[in-house]
């Protein structure tokens, strides 16, 4: 009887999350001119059904979150329109510890893309795209030649399994086109390189390797934001020595096991190495092709990208560090209070 009122809590919270953020997005997508389609609002409903998932098994809950985080991962699914119930997957979430300007730490929800989450983006937004057939996966020992090009001719790639390794070293996506071409997007294993340095990049942002201690000011640990002009150089000497170090790696794999680095490489990449570089492969093949993406998506895919995510932070933390001071005198503004129409009721 005790287990039935638990799931029946659940079901009610899960309802109700569901029901606001649906709400949410029909509003958000108004506002923008966008049609929020069937298949967008299945979407949000998936990703909140595996997100409420996520947060009560983790121990968390959704309470704690901040409504904009989510507001804003619920967004990147509806607009991108990846589906958390496909299969195979297309995308899926995962918690990270986030710390704020004032040194306290806090979850946020983030969004991850599968590589069958960028076929679909491809599919939906891709210019001129017909059809995205199925990925090559080429392996060593693999027999494979370029496309070649004469003229406006494109001689296609050509690809002879050999079955001597399972690690993949680059992937091929036949794409067809409405005129009727074929299209071969390829990227190397080479160009993981590029996303495993963002990766630890970005796990590094608050990292002050214990070189600032003690209370600030307001008596609370003091945080990189509380760093002193030597204790950030400090910090950068001992940043730029690991990436020093990881770029100095001759592949992937040098850089997985760089033991000066490997602190800050997360579980994803440690513990199933090759279905993550397979993965990241998919998306660099994929990303740069043109796609016709609405002002939402556009932003949404923008959001998920890990530098564009570090030159935010990196913004946020320098904005106004230093005093601006306009010689102008001073005009009083009196202006009515209004409504926050853009929050829902439980949003921060």
């Amino acid at each position: 009887m005790a287990n039935e009122v638990v799931k029946q809590e659940m079901n009610t919270k899960l309802s109700y999350y569901a029901n606001q953020y649906t709400g949410l997005m029909e509003r958000d997508f108004a506002e923008h001119g966008l049609q929020f389609d069937d298949y967008s609002k299945q979407c949000v409903m998936a990703s909140m059904s595996a997100i409420y998932s996520l947060v009560t098994s983790s121990k968390e809950a959704m309470e704690n979150l901040q409504g904009s985080n989510l507001r804003q991962v619920i967004g990147q699914v509806a607009s991108l329109k990846l589906n958390a119930n496909a299969v195979p997957r297309e995308c899926y979430f995962q918690l990270r510890s986030k710390q704020d300007a004032n040194g306290q730490w806090h979850k946020e929800v983030e969004l991850g893309i599968e590589g069958d989450g960028n076929d679909a983006i491809l599919r939906q937004f891709g210019v001129g795209v017909k059809k995205v057939h199925p990925v090559w996966l080429v392996k060593e020992g693999d027999i494979f030649v370029y496309p070649k090009h004469k003229g406006m001719e494109t001689t296609p790639p050509e690809w002879e399994e050999k079955g001597e390794s399972q690690k993949v070293v680059r992937v091929v996506y036949p794409v067809e086109m409405t005129d009727g071409h074929v299209e071969y997007l390829i990227a190397e294993r080479e160009s993981v390189k590029t996303n495993l340095f963002a990766h630890v990049r970005n796990n590094l942002m608050n990292e002050t390797f214990g070189i600032i201690t003690g209370k600030n000011s307001k008596g609370k640990d003091r945080t990189r934001h509380d760093a002193t002009p030597e204790e950030k150089k400090q910090i950068e000497a001992k940043k730029e020595e690991i990436y020093s170090a990881l770029r100095e790696c001759q592949t992937v794999e040098d850089m997985l096991n760089c033991d000066i680095a490997k602190p800050y490489i997360s579980a994803a990449w440690l513990d199933t190495p090759e279905s993550m570089i397979v993965r990241k492969m998919r998306n660099n093949a994929i990303k740069k092709y043109p796609k016709d993406f609405n002002a939402i998506a556009s932003q949404s895919l923008m959001q998920m990208d890990e530098m564009y995510r570090q030159v935010q932070e990196e913004i946020a933390e320098n904005a106004n560090s230093e005093d601006f001071i306009v010689d102008s005198p001073a005009v009083e503004v009196t202006e009515e209070p209004k409504a926050d129409v853009d929050k829902a009721p439980f949003e921060e």
